[in-house]
């Protein structure tokens, strides 16, 4: 029966005759086979049950032939396409952080180029594939979704927000697959899920080291100008503890918004009525260059400080004169004495025709780590997690790398200021 309903014939008239007669308001499915129809003609089956057959073999075929994958259920088949083994990169190619995101692809791919022309992993070529976030959480667990779904993809490397990594988090842990964060230090990301790693210490150890070192350098009272969002309120919440903890009076504190705010003018007002005798930038270097040369533009040079978020050349291109004596903690500086760094930089400039900033390092290391899992017999997705959870001291163009229980790096901060616009170790 069924051989004769796959060789039967039915022009689109007959179609559209047959469609009517099973039902006047019945519409035909696009996924729906015509020979059906032919079928219910040539057995003159009654309009009703046919009608009631179509609607349930339509429901039936939604589920294995014209529905989508349900999210959260574990991709399966084969660990990556071919002979080469898939990473992909999660960061925001567009919008406000894509200078950010430009840098993470470019270290990646600095690391990937170098692991693959040393023989690969067990000489198979690692590929990276580019999800772009645009820094939407929304478009975060979109991607999310998708690399889950993709059975090529072994890792993810990502996200750089970290309202974007919270965000991502519950769906890579459903599909049980890494996300390697090169650039999210909200201290929420500690308890994001067993699937998630960061390269970048989290903000619980930055926002600590530099409210004690605003102490040291004797800066009794601080105003805390914080990004709203997971990054900034995290790190703002961190710096007001440790600053009041120690003794410190947090005079003021003022929000604004990534990508939106421009004009800090009232936001500055407002902080320098309280005198405070330094400010703490929770952001990023966009909005801190504005506040910075916004200050300078009233005649207001307080002490400014902030974290490694603010490690990037574009926040000297964009201040200018305005960001001269800001510091800043890290973990890397480019002067460091190591051959894996002086390669890692000399790399970068004569590919790019500039430094590398600081998510460059991060994204860089974020392979690194995974390719060391994948070097040492992980690959398939829980592998490689497993693998992560027991890694220690892999060198790194950022140094050693070692994760505790939380996924979260273990290092150890320099300071940094900015010396005649450059970064320069911090020395009082």
């Amino acid at each position: 029966m069924a051989a004769r309903l796959g060789q039967a014939k039915v022009s689109l008239p007959q179609v559209e005759s047959l469609t009517q007669k099973v039902s006047p308001s019945y519409t035909l499915p696009v996924c729906f086979s015509p020979e059906l129809l032919f079928y219910r003609e040539v057995f003159n089956v009654s309009r009703k049950l046919v009608a009631a057959f179509l609607i349930f073999l339509v429901c039936s075929m939604s589920l294995v032939g014209c529905g989508s994958k349900d999210e959260g259920q574990p991709a399966q088949g084969a660990d990556s396409k071919g002979d080469k083994i898939v990473v992909a990169i999660a960061a925001p190619m567009t919008g406000s952080c894509a200078q950010s995101g430009q840098d993470i692809e470019r270290g990646v791919r600095i690391a990937a180029e170098r692991i693959n022309k040393a023989g690969g992993i067990d000489g198979r070529e690692i590929d990276i594939v580019v999800e772009d976030d645009a820094s939407d959480p929304k478009q975060a667990a979109a991607v999310a979704n998708k690399l889950g779904n993709d059975a090529s993809v072994l890792a993810v490397i990502g996200h750089y927000n970290s309202s974007c990594t919270l965000a991502g988090a519950p769906i890579y842990n459903r599909f049980g697959i890494v996300e390697m964060s090169p650039g999210s230090s909200a201290p929420a990301v500690s308890d994001a899920g067993p699937y998630t790693f960061r390269v970048i210490p989290t903000d619980a150890l930055q926002g600590e080291f530099v409210a004690k070192w605003m102490l040291e350098e004797g800066y009794d009272s601080v105003a805390i100008l914080y990004e709203n969002s997971d990054y900034g309120l995290g790190l703002k919440d961190v710096v007001q503890k440790a600053f009041t903890a120690a003794g410190g009076q947090v005079v003021g504190i003022e929000t604004y918004y990534l990508g939106e705010t421009k004009d800090f003018s009232s936001i500055i007002t407002k902080i320098r009525a309280t005198s405070p005798e330094a400010v703490f930038v929770a952001g990023l270097y966009n909005e801190a260059a504005l506040i910075c040369k916004q200050s300078k533009a009233v005649g207001w040079e307080p002490a400014f400080f902030g974290v490694d978020a603010l490690y990037e050349e574009s926040l000297i291109n964009l201040g200018g004169p305005a960001v001269e004596n800001f510091r800043i903690n890290a973990f890397f500086h480019p002067m460091v004495d190591d051959p894996l760094v002086k390669e890692f930089v000399t790399e970068y400039e004569t590919l790019y025709n500039a430094i590398p900033g600081a998510y460059a390092w991060y994204g860089h290391d974020a392979l690194v780590v995974i390719a060391e899992a994948m070097t040492n017999g992980a690959l398939d997705r829980e592998a490689i997690k497993d693998y992560l959870t027991t890694l220690k001291d892999v060198k790194g163009v950022t140094g050693s790398i070692s994760f505790d229980e939380n996924g979260d790096v273990i290092k150890d901060p320099i300071k940094l200021v900015v010396k005649d616009g450059k970064f320069e170790l911090y020395t009082k």
